[in-house]
């Protein structure tokens, strides 16, 4: 079977699952033509992005509009059976001014079918997202997706029907998911919104309905079964709540650890889900198992919203069976409401041997901090950030904080695989493998905000062998236990808590301006000077396709000074090594200056300072691996017309031969 099959047979059967009518959408593919991106797109393969998407076209031709210099342009349409050439025939091999220009917005604005744009770029969308909504078309779905996998840049919250997608290795083993991603955020959108569907697509519930019990405040009503789902759906113009769920023993909290939301997912016999990522109408669901909330010693589990940019038009609280069976549905009236930030929306209580469901509704105007004081944790609020901003930093959860850390690791120089692209196939607690100089690490990632337990450490220790692993490592968004820290420094596991992996992050996303107006100086020293060790500092100029043109390009310890003038190399002493570099005289065909480290001993740390005798431009640590004794310190390069220096964690295995080989020049 050819994998446009498998990719159809794939397709159709999600949308049999999702119970979506396909012939019922229009699709649009917008690509951006520019020449930085089309090598970017040649180079990772952008053509298996199209051959994955292709099924999308099993109900009709997609159009597709090249995007240059802020036009479009018509281009032929895309069907399957031309999935697997057109990127190189229509794309690569066709100047795009050659088709016929259109007025994007305004032809688009005219149509009045239910529609899913997905825009593939990585410039700077909030123009577009700005002329997206003053159109006032909800029917239509934008979903921007970077090619090179970085977050695109948008200075301004995206209204709902525009979607920023981030896949880290856009051409990898992330696009097997990719079309499925995108076709769950625009059914989510569809499912939540009340749109003018005229017929052209049908998303239904599979949610049996028909023996819900609608009650009214201050009800209680039996609740016989022990499994069960609660969901939690809202309907607001703007702003966003967020939803937590506590349980109680005497009308008391015992700890922090005992809430379940967005920040702290699970806890006893309980797991916060996010509706988003469920073809439902909640917004945000909970997994209830009552048995081991009762053996636990709790008695009631109390459902709670916090509203801090005003109340939603509709809110809704609802008991469902594990098998989605509607069992209880309880409306608040918001107008009872519309001065309150936080509310008390029903609960789950234990009661003369039975379970029942209390539908409370009662609001406060102090948020969580008022119900967290009325249940016995006055401080409640500074062990948990309980305001919409939690989304954003809780956001990397799941899959998401996956394909975050593949991209992170690519960016370190690692090559990264995937164990199984199976949602529902174990992993062994193993979710990457990160290879660098023929060493497999395998690393496990815990989006967690409350403490990694040792388990963590454990699962990947045990894991490693099934993938023939040489080594191990937890990456994690909070702290680790003691127990963890002192079973991983025993069996060797390297673990990055929440400060190390922001200092990461730190490292890569670091962009200093620099002046081209006065000269530059680099200086790169051991930062022990007492363990005296060889280090260099070396320079390539490259040109826009990352090449030196001639070996003059290359300045390091046999070849001090460049023609021009714009570098010069002092060697002064083997532990320190100055630069001096003069962006106003570098040479025409020169669009970028990447600086390179080398060391004659491993891991040793040490330090490169930027000054251009006003200012500390930057200074950061690095420790080559035992494999690794070269590596990109940074570069300086344009950015949006501006120099700037920034930084890379680009290793080479085999020292400045390799380098050199990187950018095209060849050693004797």
């Amino acid at each position: 079977m050819s994998s446009a099959t498998n990719y159809r047979a794939s397709y159709q059967s999600y949308l049999t699952r999702q119970d979506v009518d396909g012939s019922k959408m229009r699709y649009i593919f917008i690509i951006n033509t520019a020449d930085s991106l089309q090598r970017y797109m040649k180079r990772n393969n952008m053509q298996s992005v199209l051959t994955k998407l292709s099924p999308l076209s099993m109900f009709g031709d997609i159009e597709v509009i090249a995007q240059t210099e802020g036009s479009f342009y018509k281009l032929p349409h895309f069907a399957e059976v031309t999935a697997s050439h057109y990127m190189k025939t229509h794309i690569y091999g066709k100047d795009p001014l050659r088709g016929e220009k259109i007025d994007l917005f305004a032809e688009l604005f005219h149509t009045s079918e239910l529609t899913h744009i997905i825009w593939f770029t990585d410039e700077e969308v909030t123009p577009y997202t700005r002329v997206i909504q003053s159109m006032n078309a909800p029917h239509m779905f934008w979903n921007f997706v970077s090619i090179k996998g970085s977050p695109l840049r948008c200075a301004e919250k995206p209204p709902k029907n525009i979607m920023l997608t981030h896949i880290p290795k856009i051409s990898s083993l992330a696009t097997s998911v990719l079309y499925r991603k995108l076709l769950n955020k625009f059914a989510q959108y569809v499912n939540k919104t009340d749109l003018p569907m005229h017929g052209r697509v049908r998303i239904s519930q599979i949610e049996n309905i028909a023996d819900s019990q609608h009650v009214i405040k201050g009800s209680k009503s039996k609740v016989e079964q022990t499994n069960l789902k609660v969901g939690i759906g809202w309907k607001t113009v703007e702003g966003e709540c967020l939803s937590a769920a506590m349980l109680l023993a005497n009308n008391q909290l015992a700890d922090a650890e005992n809430i379940a939301f967005f920040g702290n997912k699970s806890t006893i016999g309980m797991t916060h889900v996010d509706g988003r990522e469920l073809p439902t109408e909640d917004m945000e669901q909970y997994t209830v198992n009552l048995s081991a909330v009762e053996q636990a010693g709790q008695d009631k589990i109390l459902f709670s919203l916090v509203m801090p940019d005003g109340t939603p038009e509709q809110l809704y609280i609802r008991v469902l069976t594990y098998d989605n069976r509607e069992l209880i549905r309880f409306h608040i009236d918001m107008e009872t409401c519309a001065s309150n930030t936080a509310l008390e929306l029903g609960a789950l209580y234990y009661y003369k041997q039975e379970w029942r469901f209390n539908a409370i509704g009662n609001g406060y105007n102090a948020g969580m901090e008022k119900i967290g004081a009325n249940y016995g944790i006055p401080d409640l609020t500074d062990t948990y950030n309980f305001t919409p901003e939690v989304l954003e930093d809780i956001a990397l959860n799941g899959k998401t904080f996956e394909y975050h850390m593949q991209d992170l690791f690519t960016k370190l120089g690692y090559e990264v695989e995937v164990p199984t692209s199976d949602p529902y196939a174990p992993d062994y607690g193993v979710d990457l493998i990160a290879i660098k100089g023929g060493v497999r690490k395998a690393v496990q990632l815990k989006c967690f905000s409350n403490v990694v337990p040792i388990k963590a450490v454990q699962e990947v220790y045990a894991g490693a062998r099934m993938y023939n692993c040489d080594k191990y490592m937890v990456v994690a968004t909070n702290y680790f236990s003691r127990a963890a820290l002192q079973l991983a420094e025993q069996l060797d596991v390297e673990i990055w808590d929440k400060m190390q992996l922001a200092k990461v992050e730190d490292r890569l996303r670091s962009r200093i301006g620099v002046s081209d107006e006065s000269e530059l100086k680099l200086k790169l020293s051991k930062k022990d000077v007492e363990d005296e060790i060889d280090i260099d500092i070396s320079a390539f100029l490259v040109d826009g396709s990352d090449q030196c043109q001639s070996d003059e390009d290359l300045i390091f310890y046999n070849q001090t000074d460049h023609p021009s003038g714009c570098i010069r190399l002092i060697n002064d002493n083997a532990w320190e090594k100055m630069m001096y570099i003069d962006l106003s005289i570098l040479p025409a065909y020169c669009e970028k200056i990447v600086i390179v480290g080398s060391l004659d001993a491993y891991k040793q740390k040490v330090e490169l300072t930027i000054d251009n005798e006003l200012n500390l431009y930057h200074t950061f640590e690095y420790m080559p691996s035992t494999v690794c004794d070269t590596l990109v310190l940074g570069q300086f390069r344009k950015i949006d017309g501006e120099w700037a220096f920034t930084t890379s964690e680009t290793y080479f295995v085999g020292g400045l031969e390799e380098a050199c080989k990187m950018y095209g020049l060849t050693t004797g």
